[in-house]
């Protein structure tokens, strides 16, 4: 659904200020796809999905970014159609809200479709109850006034008005705790599974991009190191030293229990197989 080609990017180019934020990028998220993009800090990881509803615009003779039948880098591009087919949520998007009632800031997006006053109201009341929220008692409520995680979910239901194919998030649990990180990763597990079939998120946490993604791009100074599935990524050292990628709490704690002796496989990378293999081991000490 989405296929980036020999993309580079360059800010402020032909000016003293000039910098490369991508280089020559090749690389395609499937329809059906929870795709994740690591790297360090200045890797390009923003940048680059900033292309994929075009908010950043393709640079002449510096690549192609086609999203389905839509070329981004064309010189007319309906940006409309682009951005109700690719929903983006940005890192802290509780940033992003602005109306006086959580119902109007949900309703901003099909306005500016164009859509009827009658469908507005019915795709915000179905954002604001896909993402857990009550209808009746958080429409007419200030976003202002909600917790931080609310304010979250009102701002991905945003995005979900839009009733997009593709949803980008831009670390989507930064700065919550815990119980905040896992719920918000299970409500996004449930919007992929009813709602928007292709997942793209970018996260420096590597726990729950070895647990949800099926893919791994791994950007290092705004190059691709390459595109990996969780078990191969985890297991080679040099993309994860060149992209300053660390290794999941999960496997480092069964890389370290093998290493002791006890009988668990090292690669393993999510909580509920880590507990099977001690379980396991522990059985058959």
């Amino acid at each position: 659904m989405i296929d980036v080609r020999q993309l580079s990017y360059v800010y402020s180019p032909k000016t003293p200020f000039a910098k490369q934020a991508l280089a020559d990028i090749t690389m395609r998220i499937s329809d059906g796809d929870f795709f994740g993009i690591i790297g360090g800090t200045g890797a390009g990881k923003s940048t680059l999905v900033s292309h994929f509803n075009a908010l950043t615009r393709v640079q002449k003779k510096s690549g192609t970014v086609l999203v389905d039948d839509i070329d981004l880098g064309a010189k007319k591009v309906d940006l409309k159609r682009v951005r109700a087919k690719v929903g983006m949520v940005f890192q802290y998007p509780e940033h992003q809200l602005f109306d006086d009632t959580v119902e109007k800031d949900v309703r901003f997006g099909p306005k500016n479709l164009g859509l009827s006053a009658e469908e507005q109201a019915e795709r915000a009341r179905q954002a604001i109850e896909l993402v857990g929220l009550d209808y009746d008692e958080f429409a007419s409520r200030s976003p202002f006034e909600l917790s931080g995680g609310q304010k979250r979910r009102v701002a991905l239901a945003g995005v979900l008005a839009m009733r997009p194919e593709i949803l980008v998030l831009d670390e989507p649990t930064a700065g919550l705790d815990p119980v905040g990180k896992r719920d918000i990763m299970e409500l996004v597990v449930r919007i992929k599974e009813t709602t928007c079939p292709t997942v793209v998120m970018i996260s420096h946490n590597m726990d729950e991009i070895a647990t949800y993604c099926n893919k791994i791009a791994v950007l290092g100074r705004g190059r691709l190191l390459g595109v990996f599935d969780p078990r191969a990524l985890f297991g080679t050292e040099k993309a994860l030293r060149e992209g300053s990628v660390r290794l999941p709490l999960v496997t480092e704690i069964a890389g370290k229990l093998n290493a002791a002796g006890v009988d668990v496989d090292p690669a393993i990378l999510k909580e509920d197989e880590l507990v099977q293999a001690i379980l396991k081991a522990a059985e058959n000490a």
